[in-house]
């Protein structure tokens, strides 16, 4: 190609980029105002346009996660689909809806090439679809044309799931038999229907079967479920220590994430541009002055880190980071270091630790991160003090608290819970989500079932069952930062800025968005808006 032909094919390039951000930004002002459908089409054509800029990718995703489809669906659509499910910008966890609405709308869901790749790295939120996964994985048991593809997907899912699922005696029975013929190995489809209903670390010799699976239709599920979980084995007692539980509480909560590490995801966004400390805040909060924060090198603390999800996400977002990442399971931070590893990632070190305990650190940060941990404390205030004398002088700090009229369904469940006597055993969890499944006259209980977490064992715990949990209510949260001598910067809203939309349309004398007051009226008249959490930031005083 000559010169004069690669400069207009870069100019070409450079002005398709361009089309495509206006259509991007088109597509994010159109889904704050719920307009679904424009956005979503405005996505496909930037994405025609420029499908190299991972960004793209991302909000795509986060825009069709509201669709239900029928077969047949439009050919580019189901094409992006297809790459946004490989994509690394992408969590295949929001591409669940769109993907299982058209699996169920076919005669053989398990037919169906997405959902069978969809599988292994999200897990499955609808009742139907699980009824099919329970009923396949049981004909598996017995019927040896249940196709293998299907039986590996099935099995991961299973996996992920923490095997949740209840089983009949009959299906227990069937499974330990298979297991005793396992003993040297076994044929795939054996080891497929074990790997549905146990893990196959479980197995006597499973370092030897998996690698016997290395390179056989398995060998995905030897990673997960053997080779994977010996790593964690091995990593944990490398862990350094912070110091014990430092009350009772504490240790009652560290039990329960020791048995059920939380959350256990799989894939997450991992494209990212990284920005300074001052741009983020900028980007969030255009109105705040961020001129005096320090430039150079991010010190970031992670309180209450779990699994790694967030340390990961915050150590990727932030430009020239550190992290100093701990949590009081020993056994969720094993997990966090395994994927941290995976994603050649060498800024976080993780500590085993009491976050009651942290404010003997020597060291000060730039931000410190505190989501869904604070409320899981016998008294979260005074775990929030210890964490706020943490922060540097003009430093930030990113809380994320249970808001109590958006946890209004969960409350009530746990009062179901209490009535019926459902223990947080692994027999009482699965008994408990058939009763909520069942009792369909029920709307809160209803609500229930729509969160992700209702789905997996660990999570299901964590919702339901958690032996410590405290929610909030606005002016509480305003009393609290008073006390603290903190300063509320904003919300962070995981529904695309919906309820900033809309909060500004009520609220039009508070462009900053920053009084909590009226928030506290826009959350009575949307008790859903916080369903989640309120996540927010807030500002230490230089």
């Amino acid at each position: 190609m000559g010169e004069k032909k690669r400069r207009a094919a870069a100019a070409g390039g450079d002005a398709n980029r361009g089309r495509a951000l206006a259509l991007a930004a088109e597509a994010q002002r159109l889904l704050a105002q719920s307009q679904f459908a424009p956005a979503l089409g405005a996505l496909v054509r930037a994405l025609e346009l420029a499908p190299h800029v991972d960004s793209f990718w991302a909000q795509f995703a986060e825009v069709i996660r509201f669709f239900r489809f029928r077969p047949p669906l439009d050919a580019r659509l189901h094409a992006l689909l297809e790459r946004a499910l490989e994509h690394a910008a992408v969590d295949p966890g929001e591409l669940f809806l769109p993907v299982t609405s058209l699996a169920l709308a076919q005669a053989d869901p398990f037919a169906d090439p997405l959902l069978l790749r969809l599988l292994p790295d999200a897990i499955v939120r609808d009742a139907a679809l699980i009824d099919m996964v329970a009923a396949e994985r049981r004909r598996a048991l017995h019927d040896r044309t249940v196709r293998l593809d299907a039986l590996v997907a099935i099995a991961h899912q299973c996996f992920n799931t923490e095997y949740v699922l209840d089983e009949t005696t009959e299906e227990t029975h069937a499974v330990e038999e298979i297991g005793r013929t396992l003993t040297g190995g076994g044929d795939l489809h054996a080891l497929a229907v074990y790997a549905a209903y146990r893990p196959l670390h479980t197995l006597p010799g499973c370092e030897g079967i998996a690698g016997m699976l290395a390179h056989t239709p398995l060998a995905s599920l030897a990673q997960r479920q053997i080779i994977e979980p010996l790593e964690e084995q091995r990593l944990a007692g490398g862990i350094r220590s912070l110091g014990a539980a430092a009350s009772a509480v504490s240790a009652a909560v560290q039990a329960q994430y020791e048995a059920n590490p939380y959350p256990r995801w799989l894939r997450t966004q991992t494209s990212f541009a990284a920005a300074p400390l001052a741009e983020i805040v900028r980007e969030l909060f255009p109105r705040v002055d961020v001129a005096d924060v320090e430039q150079g090198p991010t010190r970031l603390l992670v309180a209450g880190c779990g699994t790694g999800q967030n340390a990961i996400g915050i150590a990727k977002r932030f430009a020239d980071a550190s992290v100093l990442a701990v949590d009081l399971s020993r056994a969720s931070l094993a997990y966090a270091k395994r994927k941290t590893t995976e994603l050649g990632m060498h800024n976080i070190d993780y500590c085993q630790g009491d976050l009651l305990a942290l404010d003997t650190l020597a060291e000060r940060f730039d931000l410190v991160e505190a989501s869904g941990v604070l409320h899981h404390l016998e008294d979260p205030l005074t775990g929030w003090r210890k964490l706020a004398a943490l922060v540097k002088a003009g430093g930030f700090m990113r809380i994320g608290l249970y808001s109590e009229l958006g946890r209004g369904a969960i409350v009530h469940a746990r009062g179901f819970i209490a009535q019926r006597g459902f223990e947080a055993t692994r027999e009482g969890i699965r008994r408990c989500r058939a009763a909520i499944l069942a009792a369909t006259d029920d709307p809160l209980l209803a609500a229930v079932t729509r969160r992700e977490d209702f789905y997996s064992m660990s999570g299901c715990r964590d919702l339901l069952f958690h032996v410590q949990e405290h929610r909030f209510r606005l002016p509480q949260i305003t009393e609290a930062l008073q006390a603290l001598g903190l300063r509320f910067l904003g919300f962070e809203f995981p529904d695309s800025g919906i309820s900033a939309s809309r909060y500004r349309s009520r609220f039009a004398g508070d462009p900053t968005m920053t009084d909590l007051a009226n928030w506290d009226r826009y959350e009575h008249d949307n008790p859903d808006a916080f369903a989640r959490m309120y996540q927010f930031w807030v500002r230490k005083p230089l």
